[in-house]
This record gives C-alpha cells, structure tokens and sequence, in this order.
C-alpha cells in the first residue's frame, strides 16, 4: 500500500468519534448478534491454496535480494508467476508494461472469456513490494487472494452474466502507477463498460479481528458485509482514498469497494515476511472476495445447465486414402445432463467425419472417425468438434495433419542385431506409441536377414494383438540373405502398441542374424 497515513486522518478522527479503529482492527469486536445464514453462489475456497501462493512470493523474494520491488527481478518473478497461474487456467492474460523511473514495471491483466463483454465486474490487488522487504501481506495478500478467487472461477468454469476481469498492479508502492496508466490508458469507451473495481491491499495480517470494508457504495459494502455477518465477524468502513489503487478508477466515476487493513506493525518493514500473515485472516479474506466476485458477477445459486466437449489424441497425422479415429468425451459442467449432437468442421478437401454415436448424453462419449481422401490436400488443418444441446454449443479442436509421407511416430527401425541360431525361433520387437492413425492398406516391413540358407526361415510379423502376417515362408533355397520390402494392408489392426518380427530356422547346419528391420504403417503410394 502507498503510504496511508495522511490520506487516512481525516477518516480515522471521524471513525475514532464513534468508538472504533479504521481498518481492519486488533481490537475485540463488539458482542455479536446472531449471524445470519450465509446464502452464497460461490465455492468455498481452500485457504492452504492461497498460503501456497504466499510461500511462492516468499520464495521468489528471498531468491532475489529480499523483496519484490518496482524494477527489481523479484517484481518479474512475482508477475510471471501470476501469469502462469492464470495462463494455465484458461484465461486471457497481458503483461502491460510501463516505465516509471527509468525501469520497466508490467500489470498483469486476466480476462475470463464468458458473460457479457460490455458489463465488466473488476477486481485487482498491487503486486508489488517496497524495497525494505518482501510484502508479504503489504501486498502479497490481497495478490493471494484475488489470484486464487480467479483460479476458483476457472475451477467452477463459471459461465457468469458479466465478464470478469482480474488486475495485479505494478509500482503502486510509488504512487499507484501501474494502476493509473491501465486505468488512464483505457479508451472511455472500455472504461464505461467496468460496472466495478474491487481493490485488495494488505487483507493478510494475522492478528486482525475486524475487517475493513470499503464505503464507497453501499451495495458493494454490504455484500462484503453480508459475509462477515455470517462467521459472527466484524467489520467497519474505511476509504483510503489516493492511497491504494481504487483510486485510479474512482477519478472515472467507476464505482469501487473492497477490503483492507491500515494496522500492521511490520507496514513497509523487511518483517513483512511470511510470519506476517495469518491463514484463518486469509481464508476470511479470500471467501469474502469470492462470495463478492460471485454476486456482482450475476452467478445464481441454480447453475445453468453446460457441458464440455474433450477430445483425445488432440492431434494426429494420416496421409491421403488413410483413416484415423478420435475419443469424444462429453461431461456435465453444471445443472443437468442435455443431449449433445456432435458435428465436425474444417476438414480438408473431400475428407469425411463420422461420430458413433452421433449424439449423446453430457457425460457419455463418441468416436469420431475422419476418412481423408484420396485427392485430399496435404496440410494441417484445425478440425473443429462441435457438441450442440439446449444449454448452448461447446467446441474442441483436433489439429490433423495430411502428409505425403509417414507420420512421426508411424515408422520406427529396429537395429539391433538378434542371433538366429539352428533350430530356433527369434524375435525382435517395436513399440510404437506416438502413431496416432490406423495402419495403411500399403504399410510396409523392411527386413535385412544375414543367413546362408533363405530356405531354412520362416518369417513372420505379428500386430500387437498377436495376429500372425507371413512375409517368408522357407522359399528361396540355398540363396543367403534376406534383404527385401513387403507391402500388407494392416488396416484392420490397431497402431498402437508392440510389433514383433518373428523368425524360424526350421534346420540345421546354416545360421545368421537379424541385422534390422524397419515397420512403415503410413508408407505413402508411389
């Protein structure tokens, strides 16, 4: 938090005239009325989730000179890990990058893609240390909190009726900078569409006993509020004004509101440390932000129905003429289970996709089967899966690639000698698990078989579900050698798995080696 103290004077004299301590207090709370039940869309959310969170920032200081200041590698390692968080997570996120001071500061900003886009409910808390220590509740906390109340939104895949945005500030320890070029920097346009700014700055402290809740607007308030009332907690206002990064969206006439604490013994000091925060204060603060998020975001307690559509391989490879086949599978998101009818676009050319079957029950699954043809072009291509119900469409997508030659994973070569000795039967195997396609009509077997007498061997291949395909059958008489190509239609047969040549030397006095031997299942026709 930039420096509170004078922004603070003129609200802490009027709060004191009442009786209480502005922010959120060490004082005991006045004796509390029955707490109401607590009615609430949101998840409850895990506390050691948002300490995991704080140990990172911890780490991430101590590995980088003891803080994690504007300009400092601590503020990028900070920033960075936001970002993958979130990144992972399915939202849309930016590194916004400024300069104050002759250094580069970023703000990370997360988009959730759902709900309307030009309703824009925002919550945000400063990323950034003072030089002095790790900011570990100055503001590591409010970081925590924010960041794992959007990981519980992707968790839920929450379809909300506004859109969610998610900010972590940078410099604003110098001055609420990165808040103020995000917020100046926004075309008025964008700006009109933020219906509200939650702020989050110092919410971690582990003696507290009464919340601050920001006074700006009632209703936002009283939903915070309402939380507390629920746990038999206190609160009382507070508003910070030009001292946290609210304030670079109230000078626009966007309604703010939020949490925060102005007592903390160890404000702006290197014992701002992980020993500063407290878990029962953080999971207070993070289910008061959540159950906040969730009522300004327009999230019921009766979720809608939706599903999800997943595909399995997500991405494969055939040539012309050849067929692969693709696991659908359907689950219900929320609400109740719709029938799903499944289609696919963005084939290529004269290449044709089948489901079995083709509609189903979110929660049951299909095969999609894709028959490329013949004359179909060679390229990649996005094909996109489609699951249309009462609830909506959802998509999937499967990256096919055409070539004109074997697909990685399809073709493997076995060098390794194997003795054939007298008499005896010997094999060599291959293991293919990266041929996401079936076998062609034309695979191939090249085979080089050192021996004095061809007409002493038996050769044989077996698929991996031990289907026999004689390639030599003793013929060839005293010839020496096996060094020869042979084409089989293994369309029938499963790609996966371990492939075996198979050699027998039916008699006596001649012997050899297997030198190698190469399995082709994609080779191309010529």
């Amino acid at each position: 938090m930039k420096s509170p103290r004078a922004a603070l004077t003129a609200v802490v004299s009027a709060v004191l005239a009442l009786g209480v301590t502005a922010g959120i207090a060490n004082s005991a709370p006045a004796p509390a009325q029955q707490a109401p039940a607590l009615v609430s869309a949101a998840p409850e959310i895990p506390v050691e989730n948002v300490m995991a969170h704080l140990n990172q920032l911890q780490t991430i200081a101590t590995n980088n000179g003891g803080n994690r200041a504007h300009g400092r590698p601590g503020f990028r390692a900070s920033a960075d890990y936001v970002k993958g968080k979130l990144d992972a997570a399915g939202y849309t996120t930016t590194l916004q990058p400024f300069t104050h001071n002759g250094a580069t500061g970023w703000n990370v900003i997360a988009e959730w893609p759902h709900g309307d886009a030009t309703k824009v409910v925002m919550a945000g808390a400063h990323l950034d240390s003072v030089t002095a220590g790790p900011g570990i509740n100055d503001n590591g906390s409010g970081t925590a909190a924010v960041l794992e109340v959007a990981l519980a939104v992707s968790r839920d895949n929450l379809r909300p009726e506004k859109r969610l945005r998610f900010g972590w500030w940078g410099a604003e320890e110098l001055g609420l900078i990165g808040s103020k070029y995000y917020a100046d920097n926004l075309p008025a346009a964008e700006r009109a569409k933020i219906t509200a700014y939650l702020n989050f700055d110092m919410v971690g402290q582990k003696d507290v006993t009464t919340w601050g809740v920001y006074n700006h607007n009632a209703t936002i308030a009283n939903h915070f509020k309402e939380y507390f009332q629920a746990k038999g907690i206190a609160t009382t206002p507070i508003s910070w004004n030009g001292s946290s990064d609210h304030s670079s969206f109230a000078k626009y006439n966007i309604t703010v509101g939020g949490i925060g604490s102005g007592t903390d013994p160890c404000y702006h000091a290197a014992c701002d440390t992980i020993s500063n925060v407290g878990s029962r204060t953080m999971g207070h603060s993070t289910n008061a932000i959540a159950h906040t998020v969730w009522k300004l975001a327009g999230v019921s307690d009766t979720p809608a129905n939706d599903f999800a559509v997943s595909l399995s391989p997500t991405a494969g490879e055939a040539m012309p003429g050849n067929t692969l086949t693709v696991a659908v599978a359907t689950r219900t998101i929320a609400g109740q289970a719709q029938s799903v009818s499944l289609s696919a676009s963005g084939l290529p050319a004269n290449a044709t996709a089948t489901f079995s079957p083709q509609t189903v029950t979110s929660g049951q699954s299909s095969t999609l089967t894709i028959a490329v043809a013949t004359s179909s072009p060679v390229g990649s291509y996005s094909v996109v899966v489609s699951g249309a119900a009462p609830g909506g469409t959802r998509t999937a997508t499967y990256t096919l690639n055409v070539r004109n030659d074997a697909p990685t994973g399809c073709r493997y070569t076995n060098g390794t000698d194997v003795a054939i000795p007298d008499n005896t039967t010997v094999e060599s195997k291959i293991t293919l698990t990266g041929c996401n396609t079936s076998p062609s009509a034309n695979s191939k077997v090249d085979v080089n078989i050192q021996h004095t007498y061809q007409g002493d061997l038996v050769v044989t291949l077996l698929a991996p579900d031990g289907t026999p395909y004689t390639l030599h059958n003793r013929t060839g008489g005293s010839a020496d050698n096996i060094v020869k190509s042979y084409v089989l239609d293994l369309r029938t047969e499963s790609a996966q798995g371990t492939w075996t040549l198979r050699v027998r030397d039916a008699a006596t006095n001649d012997v050899g080696k297997i030198d190698s031997w190469t399995l082709d299942l994609q080779n191309p026709v010529r």
